[in-house]
């Protein structure tokens, strides 16, 4: 099983509302097992073009703890918080890297 990664993007709009969502949310995030890794705004695009200013990475032990969270009861009554306080926002899930079979 390999660990599972959710990435958010987004320019925020509402400092304070957003200030509510991160409070609410970083608990339902360790709960289920996840942690951030990167919260920045400070981006240096090396090619192509950033679509936000601002990108979250979180990290879960796998899949399943990453989509549990994201469809919790306790998750879906704060999102809101996140839509409403920020645009041009994305949220997805990736499967971290598994490495191939005979790679040292």
């Amino acid at each position: 099983m390999s660990k599972a990664y959710v990435v958010i993007q987004f320019d925020l709009i509402n400092q304070e509302l957003f200030g509510k969502y991160v409070r609410a949310t970083l608990p339902l995030i360790l709960a289920s097992g996840g942690q951030v890794m990167v919260a920045a705004e400070n981006l240096s695009p090396l090619e192509g073009s950033m679509p936000s200013a601002r990108t979250t990475v979180l990290e879960f032990p796998s899949r399943e703890a990453a989509e549990s969270w994201y469809n919790s009861n306790e998750y879906n009554a704060v999102k809101h918080l996140r839509h409403e306080a920020t645009t041009n926002g994305s949220l997805v899930i990736l499967d971290g890297w598994k490495k191939p079979a005979g790679m040292p």
